[in-house]
């Protein structure tokens, strides 16, 4: 039986640069960072017939949600807002997100909420809980194999992984099922994202899981995007979700925000404003100098090199 190999010298899946209006981004942060970041800033309708939903988020888990950049889907339900007066409003409170979380769930109890939900969860079963998850998700959260490109990771199931040294990010936010799945498979957790490329790209490890846009940015950020490469399918998928108290989920509005978000349309303006955040970091850390792990391993192994 033939395996099916995944080879690392694959190239990443490919955007396109079209000419974008930001919109509601605004760019922040260069004299911090050597570069500018994006923030995603909130409109305020007042329409009569305004339907709003009031979601919490991670204080620090952009492109979801973070306190300094606001969350990527303020532009995407712009769309619903124009076209349903139904606003998805986010709200990212500071020092704490999973005790507002647990705070959220027992003001259920009483009907003391002052927001109706929670945006960007994946689906864990919560005994007791008086809330519901809105189907369908609102994205698929895609976690891929990243290795350097001068090396072929032969796999063709998960199981082959354990042959390998591999790391997950644990600022990732990664579902305890699959957390759960990649720690059976022998895959450890490393603390954040610069610390796991420099395991990567000196050789500690062979391979890196995470997800798709969390690690694309953290690669431009830190300048050595052109030093690796992505497996052509992902290994995970994580359904990512809004969950609401049941009094909300069962008005009639939320019906048709349900029939929105298995439009193609939903689908093309969410994968677009994805593709656009990716492109404003590719273009705003053009010239960042890499760290200087990489000029050291050049100098052992000269097959390091952009595939793209």
């Amino acid at each position: 039986m033939r395996k099916k190999i995944i080879c690392a010298v694959l190239l990443s899946l490919i955007y396109f640069s079209p000419s974008y209006a930001y919109d509601s981004i605004r760019m922040i942060g260069k004299e911090e960072y050597g570069y500018s970041i994006p923030r995603y800033v909130k409109h305020l309708y007042d329409w009569p017939d305004l339907f709003q939903i009031e979601l919490i988020g991670p204080e620090n888990n952009f492109p979801w949600s973070s306190v300094e950049q606001g969350s990527i889907f303020s532009k995407i339900f712009e769309d619903i807002a124009n076209k349903e007066h139904i606003a998805i409003n986010i709200k990212i409170p500071y020092g704490g997100y999973k005790l507002y979380e647990q705070k959220f769930e027992k003001q259920i109890e009483t009907g003391t909420t002052v927001v109706d939900g929670i945006i960007a969860t994946y689906y864990e079963n919560i005994p007791y809980s008086k809330n519901e998850y809105l189907y369908p998700a609102i994205f698929e959260n895609e976690i891929y194999l990243i290795t350097t490109t001068d090396k072929n990771l032969l796999v063709s199931q998960k199981e082959d992984l354990r042959k390998y040294q591999g790391v997950y990010i644990e600022e990732d936010y990664i579902s305890k099922f699959v957390k759960k799945n990649m720690e059976d498979l022998g895959i450890r957790g490393i603390s954040n994202f610069p610390e796991g490329y420099k395991e990567l790209l000196t050789g500690k490890v062979d391979f890196i899981v995470a997800s798709y846009h969390k690690s694309q940015i953290e690669l431009y950020k830190l300048g050595i995007r052109d030093y690796v490469a992505y497996s052509k399918n992902p290994v995970w998928k994580m359904p990512m979700f809004i969950r609401i108290k049941s009094s909300v989920a069962q008005q009639e509005r939320v019906n048709n925000l349900k029939k929105y978000l298995k439009s193609e349309r939903y689908k093309t303006i969410r994968d677009k404003a994805f593709q656009e955040l990716i492109e404003i970091y590719r273009e705003n850390t053009k010239g960042i100098v890499p760290p200087t792990y990489i000029n050291q391993n050049k100098e052992t192994n000269n097959t390091l090199e952009s595939k793209e």
